[in-house]
């Protein structure tokens, strides 16, 4: 008689059931939206680093009157012997011009592109947009832009 007045305190299975669909649906809910923000911060820390990029090309030829021949000009620690004019062609540079590095990415290197991971970008060396960075990462962003437009 005295097992009889014991309250139980293990639960069912439904409210076990319960619980656990309703974890699930919040983690379905919270999951997507969490991965979303990662992607929506690559995609700003991209175009930051594109502006970067931009910035110091112009610096470069403001300051040397050539675009640089590649990017990895812009981090380079001594002025390089050659650029380029707006034509593509070949534009000596005058090393009391260069007043770089212009640029300082990790480890004395081109920044790495934050959607593909790599230091490969889109850099123009011939007319009519002699100097012209974008990125090279394929598809679109979270509003639908081309990344290769930014």
């Amino acid at each position: 008689m005295h097992n009889c007045l014991r309250k139980q305190t293990a639960f069912t299975l439904i409210e076990v059931t319960l619980v656990m669909t309703y974890m699930a649906l919040l983690a379905s809910i919270i999951i997507p939206r969490f991965s979303g923000v990662q992607r929506r911060a690559r995609e700003v820390a991209l175009r930051a680093t594109l502006h970067e990029l931009r910035h110091a090309v112009e610096s470069y030829h403001a300051e040397t009157g050539a675009y640089p021949l590649t990017l990895d000009d812009l981090v380079a620690t001594e002025a390089p012997p050659i650029g380029l004019n707006r034509n593509g062609s070949h534009a000596v540079i005058i090393p009391a011009d260069w007043r770089g590095p212009y640029i300082r990415g990790a480890g004395g290197q081109v920044p790495k592109d934050p959607v593909t991971t790599y230091r490969t970008w889109y850099y123009k060396t011939s007319p009519p947009f002699v100097g012209l960075v974008r990125s090279m990462a394929n598809g679109r962003d979270l509003d639908g832009v081309p990344y290769s437009s930014y």
